[in-house]
């Protein structure tokens, strides 16, 4: 569980600042119905919407599902994220300074921990061995030869492999870890003959920490022509390359501050960026930029340049990666890189102000970097590729919103194939219609009128479960019963999570003398409770507050309190009378009373 230090006035204001309605707008289709607003829920497959958000008092809550909570609670479900990251995102939203909060490291389980020593005790043995024994000179040569110096060497903890796999084994040994637990957990491979082998043997090593800064993972690069010429350590409990950015947990501040992330693709590309004190960067493992990566980066920024290899494979990574970015709402440009150079050997050949005025300032838009991307399909010598490459263009040009971008490249297609700028114009116009009309459909076809909202039909629930549900909707919304309520019944509800609530609302209202429901969901840790509470803040109440209703509530929870109580008191007596004609008669009378319950 993550452990955050809050002050209670900065998330009070972050939750404020963040309309329940306007975030989970982003997320759902929201259709305004009297009081609420419902659309399907995202938490779990349905096709008639039970899913219900109140403006009023800022919550959401299922009644297919049960999920429900404050606009924290629902960020938390929906991006898979703590508490802390949650509060971090809204803040983010509002351009918040984060800075006002601090956080702690999460807890972690006994293996965990022991893994987490393993990896330590490896990255200091291999740091060792790349700086100072003899081994290690190929190494720390070849990552000087690529323009690496000492002290990123020192700052990243870059180490070397040995290519006797005994020695790493036998070190691990005299720091008491067992073999089968490190091959279980990948770090050592075991081969048919039963002999433990250092999957990185030969290797340069980057360390691969996760986003609280611990290491979780190794790249090796291969220093002769070894093949692979990266790898990756498999993946594990604590390692996904899919939700890893290498780098990240030392960018992450500022990727905040620039509001901008550069991604590479690889790890000598974010050790020269950082040596020439661009520091925003980050790379990811090998891999394609996957939905979890766009979720960390849109979490920290806006705005994102794509900084990978000029090559072919380099280009249709950036096309990609651009796609699912911008699905995320992230403004994206990619940078150009000349010769087909990879950014580290641009730095290393240019300096890293010429790469920062001469690639980075300079990237293109995404549209101008895809006039150049679709081009390669195409013989512009021939008509009918050129027809087909300005179609294409057009059709690209209609999804760009921005109207002064859409005119600027309009002209630009015009100008290089002679063609006048109103024709190009007219075609995307007719396109936008098109797409604009593919959106309301679909938004239709998600929120018809004539929507019907899913309350799942429940059991007749007794007259005391409503009292007692009813009664903490009315202490919720006119805090002022509260006294009242405490002083005639005190923690005598009957239901167990209803004692629970009254208990945080007889706390919370001591404590500030109102009632902010947000804030009581945000005291509470278990789903279930905090699944009541929603439920039960959504429940309508008189607007004209009848003392005599709210009597009539306390009444019907005393006297279910009282017949328990005598019910008990009979059940204890008939188990301790030996006449059966007194037993049978106090089984009468226990029967009578539970009949006497059950009408009510």
């Amino acid at each position: 569980m993550y452990m955050a230090k809050l002050p209670e006035d900065v998330v009070s204001h972050i939750r404020a600042s963040n309309d329940i309605v306007e975030v989970i707008g982003e997320y759902v289709s929201l259709t305004k119905r009297g009081r609420n607003h419902f659309g399907l829920c995202p938490f779990h497959e349905e096709k008639t919407p039970s899913f219900s958000v109140n403006q009023e008092k800022q919550m959401f809550h299922c009644f297919g599902c049960g999920k429900g909570g404050n606009v924290i609670t629902f960020v938390m479900e929906i991006e898979q994220i703590s508490y802390i990251e949650a509060v971090e995102f809204l803040a983010k939203r509002i351009h918040y300074p984060l800075e006002q909060i601090e956080t702690k490291q999460p807890s972690y389980s006994k293996e965990t921990l022991q893994l987490f020593s393993a990896y330590d005790w490896l990255v200091k043995y291999y740091h060792h061995l790349l700086r100072f024994s003899e081994q290690g000179e190929a190494a720390l040569t070849y990552l000087k030869n690529r323009g690496i110096n000492e002290e990123t060497i020192e700052r990243f903890q870059l180490g070397y492999a040995p290519l006797n796999s005994k020695l790493t084994v036998t070190f691990l040994q005299q720091k008491d870890f067992s073999l089968p637990f490190l091959v279980k957990n990948r770090i050592l491979n075991m081969t048919e003959n039963d002999t433990y082998l250092d999957p990185f043997r030969g290797r340069v090593i980057f360390p691969i920490q996760n986003r609280f800064g611990k290491t979780v993972a190794f790249g090796g690069r291969a220093i002769h022509d070894e093949e692979p010429k990266y790898l990756n350590s498999p993946e594990h409990t604590l390692f996904q390359k899919g939700n890893i950015l290498y780098n990240f947990h030392n960018a992450k501040r500022h990727i905040q501050t620039k509001n901008e992330a550069i991604v590479f693709e690889g790890y000598l590309d974010v050790l020269a960026a950082d040596q020439a004190n661009i520091k925003n960067v980050v790379a990811t493992l090998g891999t394609a930029l996957t939905e979890e990566h766009a979720k960390v980066l849109k979490r920290s920024a806006d705005k994102v340049i794509l900084c990978f290899d000029g090559d072919e494979s380099g280009l249709n990574a950036s096309y990609e990666a651009a796609q699912l970015l911008q699905n995320f709402g992230l403004q994206v440009k990619i940078a150009h890189l000349e010769n087909d150079l990879d950014p580290d050997e641009y730095i290393k050949r240019y300096g890293g102000e010429a790469f920062r005025e001469a690639v980075l300032d300079r990237s293109d838009t995404f549209f101008k970097f895809f006039m150049r991307y679709a081009l390669r399909k195409y013989d512009l010598n021939i008509d009918s590729d050129r027809i087909e490459y300005i179609e294409e263009l057009t059709r690209e040009l209609a999804k760009i919103d921005a109207p002064i971008e859409r005119e600027m490249y309009a002209a630009e297609i015009a100008e290089r194939f002679n063609l006048s700028e109103q024709t190009i114009l007219h075609d995307v116009y007719k396109l936008r219609e098109k797409i604009h009309q593919e959106k309301k459909d679909k938004l239709a076809r998600k929120s018809n009128t004539n929507i019907s909202i899913n309350f799942p039909k429940h059991k007749r629930e007794p007259a005391y479960v409503k009292a007692e549900k009813a009664l903490l909707a009315h202490m919720m919304e006119y805090p002022f019963i509260i006294e009242k309520v405490q002083e005639e019944i005190g923690m005598q509800f009957n239901v167990t999570e209803h004692q629970v609530i009254v208990a945080h609302l007889y706390a919370l209202y001591e404590e500030k003398n109102r009632i902010d429901i947000s804030e009581l969901v945000d005291k509470v840790d278990e789903d279930k409770i905090r699944s009541i509470i929603t439920e039960i803040s959504l429940i309508d109440t008189n607007e004209s507050l009848n003392e005599e209703e709210i009597n009539d509530y306390i009444r019907l929870i005393k006297l279910e309190a009282t017949h328990k109580a005598q019910l008990r008191l009979l059940k204890q007596k008939l188990k301790l009378e030996k006449n059966p004609l007194l037993a049978a008669e106090i089984g009468m009378q226990i029967i009578e009373l539970q009949k006497k319950m059950k009408s009510l």
